[in-house]
């Protein structure tokens, strides 16, 4: 079970007759490989992907197989809430947590304290502006210019050192999905795992701050111990390397994450441009009825696949 500091945990583990049927029948080394997953409004769309075979039961849920040499089924061991900050060890146990009092009086609060920042932010800013107004030079437009203009470059997706895991993690919030992703993958560039979560929330920056937290937890439980995390949020790299302040409403999360990256035995966070970044940002977009999902190669879509398979081969990406 995966624990994080100072967070809950709940104790149920739904797949224990079917762990025990797999050790029996395989051994111990095989079924400690298995891991499951929940998929959704995409299972009959993964289902028709190369390399995935499932079925749907009357949960609406797809059981998928990862045809791999060594390894019969692959079962999701932990579900997180990115909201409270929890992990559990059932599915079940997370859709009860959601429907809870709890949760919901959660979500209420991070609303009231989201609505009173942004009206301070708004305020803020709009002094900044008058003040920013009163003191530009009108005349120097060349130096205008100058200052907003943006050159043009080119960007590669880089693979890390032998030994190390990169994790890439994006956000992503729009009126009708709002959730986060990450993708693993090691030094040859070749993908180890994903997930992808929903963020039941309007925040950008903590959306962007929970894709790196949610991805920490699932890189301890598959025994990395070396990880560079990629974002293309500076904001967010900048606040986990504490380089610049932080507001209360992303303290807890920040806190749980600090603690995180202790336990690995070398840790880095870095931004990345957009460009470089899609394969998060596809993850971070994609519409699954599972709160919290687990996604193993076999499974991946041919659109995953094709922007992962270009990165690792170098391919240079256009900035605008």
């Amino acid at each position: 079970m995966l624990l994080i500091p100072e967070s809950i945990t709940i104790e149920q583990n739904e797949f224990s007759d079917q762990a025990s049927s797999h050790t029996s029948e395989n051994g111990e080394e095989e079924s400690e490989n298995c891991v499951s997953y929940e998929l959704s409004g995409m299972a009959a769309k993964l289902r028709n992907e190369p390399g995935t075979v499932g079925t749907i039961d009357t949960d609406h849920t797809m059981i998928g197989v990862l045809l791999q040499p060594g390894c019969l089924k692959k079962v999701q061991r932990e579900w997180s809430c990115p909201l409270c900050l929890i992990i559990t060890t059932s599915a079940k146990d997370l859709r009860m947590h959601i429907r809870g009092k709890k949760h919901k009086l959660k979500k209420m609060e991070d609303k009231q304290k989201n609505a009173a920042a942004t009206k301070e932010t708004t305020i803020s800013l709009t002094k900044k502006k008058a003040n920013f107004l009163t003191r530009f030079n009108f005349h120097n437009m060349s130096g205008f210019a100058a200052l907003v203009k943006r050159s043009d470059r080119w960007s590669v997706w880089i693979k890390p050192d032998f030994g190390w895991t990169k994790l890439n993690t994006d956000g992503s919030i729009d009126k009708e999905n709002a959730g986060f992703g990450g993708l693993f993958r090691d030094y040859r560039g070749n993908a180890v795992c994903a997930y992808v979560s929903k963020y039941p929330g309007d925040d950008i920056f903590l959306a962007e701050l929970r894709a790196i937290w949610r991805g920490l937890i699932v890189a301890l439980g598959l025994g990395i111990k070396v990880i560079w995390v990629e974002s293309d949020s500076m904001s967010v790299v900048k606040t986990i390397n504490k380089e610049q302040p932080y507001g209360p409403k992303a303290s807890s999360c920040l806190k749980h994450t600090w603690k995180l990256l202790k336990k690995f035995d070398k840790s880095r966070v870095s931004h990345s441009w957009r460009e470089t970044n899609r394969a998060a940002d596809y993850l971070a977009k994609m519409d699954l009825s599972g709160s919290d999902v687990v996604l193993w190669p076999g499974d991946f879509p041919c659109g995953l696949s094709r922007i992962i398979e270009e990165d690792a081969l170098g391919t240079k990406y256009y900035r605008r």
